[in-house]
């Protein structure tokens, strides 16, 4: 594998409207994320991730665009982002953007040219068909529930959107339009960001023969994902935007590559000359301890878990990088996900966040996720904000399950326990702003904060950075980016094993994910030990005992 600049990377996704606000609007700003860049080098990141900061209505909370061009005022303004990249730089931090290309809001300027001329060249933008029957042109489902099509008024059109109404797909069909995407991309490329998050790319292409299937659910609508998601032809797409933007800049990409994309192209996307430097490995966000599918099984949850890391890993074969991360903006937090409600604790915590960190790949945390932020579960429906939350609560109810039933799934599963103000103190807004947050803040900011965390050599937060600083190692950090993976102890249920070897070097990882302790037999001599959540290690010859939700990060004989 030729080496990166970007290979070494320990990334940090920030959700800028909740990360921190500085002019006391209650909403987040940039001038907040340039605020806290000695934290967050404190940690050891060297990556940022921004989501959504161009101008947009917010209907998907910015993954509606209405000018590429532009900063959201509510953000600030692009000298804050030059600004940022700026005094980032002098931290050895790089900036990414989130790139929204699949879709736009309905308020920008192309679509409504496109409405007042959809047969015009505006209207070529977009993907606007004649409906059929009275109809929608086709019987697809949105990604966000009810019908893929909304009609244009007073005529028989239809434009498409795979995901919310407010969100028009773009027509990557038209040459016209690409070349459009490609200045803004460049443009912002000049200005100094190293690199894009790209959303929704799995999308661009879809299968025009249009063609309704039988429904699958009582809406009469049904699931197209073979239609628009990785579409046969795709690649060409990718390849195009690489050539003329990532490519001349050397800039770091990360796909949202849908789960499920087939081994024979996998390295299309991520392979030597892939599309993207690297895309994320969704596996693992399937699993929710209380689901009805796993709850009370955690041992079988992650046996499940474990089998589909090592599957993809095996996929890759060292040929490629996944992205490695647990949280984001579209996931509850990774604990309520993984751990029981009882079992919750410092040590369930850590062992958690470690689970593929030292899998091959680069890593990526959340914003509150080195704190240990939790779910923010509500009390009524009313107390969210997300358009998909309303949207899933009413097809709950339409599926027969009561006002509590439906409550309850929502707090089981909602993108919008990721999205409450960060907790950076105990003080009143949990330090994130002197005036009343866009979103409620967590009640338990007065126990989880960064302030209680930053300066106790045990607290959760001194942990990740000490996963960080082993990562990053001048002594380990080519192991754990480029050294072969070996799974180990795969028949021993609750038990997450793997070593990492490259050339005379060997690292033994070995997770106890189960709330008891378990034995260990070790095959090869241990030399030392370079990571534990557990002050105590019981190590006795070749026999390994693991307290309750321990990790170890054990330095062994290769041979």
């Amino acid at each position: 594998m030729v080496k990166k600049w970007w290979h070494n990377t320990i990334g940090y996704q920030i959700y800028p409207k909740s990360f921190q606000d500085t002019n006391g609007d209650g909403i987040g700003d940039l001038k907040g994320v340039t605020a806290h860049l000695d934290d967050l080098a404190d940690l050891g990141i060297n990556v940022i991730w921004l989501c959504p900061i161009n101008k947009s209505p917010m209907k998907d909370h910015g993954y509606d665009i209405s000018d590429y061009e532009e900063i959201d005022p509510m953000f600030g303004c692009k000298d804050d982002l030059v600004e940022l990249i700026q005094e980032a730089d002098k931290h050895g931090i790089k900036i990414l953007m989130d790139l929204v290309v699949n879709h736009t809001s309905v308020e920008h300027p192309w679509f409504q040219k496109a409405l007042a001329e959809p047969n015009g060249k505006y209207g070529k933008y977009y993907i606007i068909k004649e409906g059929k029957d009275g109809r929608e042109p086709n019987n697809w489902r949105s990604i966000f529930g009810g019908s893929a099509w909304e009609q244009i008024e007073n005529t028989n059109l239809y434009y498409l959107h795979l995901f919310t109404k407010w969100q028009p797909d773009l027509n990557w069909e038209n040459p016209i339009l690409r070349e459009k995407i490609y200045e803004m991309v460049n443009g912002w490329l000049d200005l100094g960001i190293k690199g894009f998050r790209i959303d929704a790319i799995s999308h661009l292409k879809k299968d025009f023969t249009y063609q309704d299937l039988p429904s699958d659910g009582i809406d009469g609508y049904v699931d197209g994902f073979p239609y628009f998601s990785n579409v046969n032809g795709i690649g060409d797409f990718l390849a195009e935007l690489r050539e003329r933007t990532f490519a001349r800049y050397d800039a770091m990409t990360i796909g949202e590559v849908d789960e499920g994309l087939p081994p024979d192209i996998l390295l299309d996307f991520i392979g030597e000359n892939g599309y993207f430097s690297t895309i994320f490995d969704f596996c693992h966000a399937k699993f929710l301890i209380n689901s009805a599918q796993w709850k009370g099984s955690l041992t079988e949850m992650i046996d499940a878990l474990k089998k589909c890391l090592f599957a993809k890993q095996n996929t890759i074969n060292g040929k490629g990088m996944l992205c490695n991360y647990l949280e984001n903006h579209d996931l509850p937090r990774i604990v309520e996900r993984f751990i029981p409600e009882e079992e919750i604790d410092f040590y369930s915590k850590s062992m958690t966040g470690s689970i593929n960190f030292f899998m091959p790949g680069i890593v990526f945390l959340y914003q509150g996720q080195a704190i240990g932020m939790m779910n923010y579960k509500k009390e009524s429906i009313t107390a969210f904000q997300d358009p998909t939350t309303f949207t899933q609560y009413a097809e709950y109810l339409k599926n027969g399950m009561t006002e509590a039933e439906a409550l309850a799934q929502i707090n089981l599963e909602t993108r919008e326990h990721a999205r409450t103000p960060m907790q950076w103190t105990s003080e009143p807004y949990a330090g994130f702003s002197k005036s009343k947050p866009w979103f409620a803040v967590n009640p338990n900011y007065k126990q989880i904060n960064y302030e209680s965390q930053k300066n106790d050599p045990d607290s959760l937060y001194s942990f990740y950075k000490k996963m960080v600083a082993l990562r990053k190692s001048e002594t380990y950090q080519d192991l754990f980016i480029y050294g072969d993976i070996v799974p180990m102890y795969e028949t021993e249920s609750g038990i997450i094993g793997y070593e990492r070897r490259l050339n005379n070097k060997s690292v033994l990882i070995v997770i106890n994910a189960k709330p008891n302790e378990t034995v260990l037999l070790l095959s090869r001599k241990i030399k030392g030990v370079l990571l534990s959540n557990y002050k105590k290690i019981m190590l006795q010859d070749d026999v390994l005992r693991l307290q309750r939700f321990q990790i170890l990060v054990l330095d062994s004989d290769k041979n």
